[in-house]
């Protein structure tokens, strides 16, 4: 998998961390998912007939569900974009059937990433700013540096804990 835990004293073990994709020799089919062509224009050269699924054209949600659906044994996913983009397609292809080891992240976009808020439980997509306000329950939100690969989230904790909800009550 392309996040594995990073062995530096200073990075969180939860912290996704990413790499550049490499053709897998042993697949037989090639499946990648794109955020936009920038993305990795000169990395499907790179591959074998591959499918290639770019979230820009108008049917991608239809495609990308029924090639999910269909991904057989010997199939590998590439999943490239920012982090709310790949962990968004990666909850899919998990959902689909597919197991770790058969996709590949990489983040070839800095851009939005999700944050779920622990107070009201909704995840949310943000920046790359290290404080915002929820979108439900406008609680002003730390983002802390602790990933969670269920969610595909950052951890949104409260700024400031003697007024929580910042004078609005849920």
């Amino acid at each position: 998998m392309t996040d594995r835990h990073s062995a530096a004293p200073d990075r969180l073990h939860s912290l996704p961390r990413y790499r550049q994709p490499h053709p897998r020799e042993a697949a037989s089919r090639h499946i990648v998912v794109m955020q936009s062509a920038a993305a990795c224009a000169s990395f499907v050269g790179e591959l074998q007939q591959p499918l290639v699924l770019n979230e820009q054209n108008s049917n991608f949600g239809a495609r990308l569900h029924q090639v999910l659906g269909s991904a057989t044994v010997g199939s590998h996913l590439y999943i490239m974009g920012d982090e709310a983009f790949v962990w968004r397609i990666h909850a899919q292809a998990r959902a689909a059937g597919m197991e770790d080891d058969e996709i590949d992240i990489t983040r070839s976009i800095v851009g939005q990433r999700l944050v779920y808020c622990v107070h009201c439980g909704l995840p949310q997509v943000c920046g790359p700013e290290p404080l915002m306000t929820c979108v439900r329950c406008r609680v002003g939100l730390e983002v802390r540096e602790h990933f969670s690969r269920r969610l595909g989230a950052y951890l949104g904790v409260c700024t400031n804990p003697d007024q929580p909800f910042a004078g609005v009550r849920p």
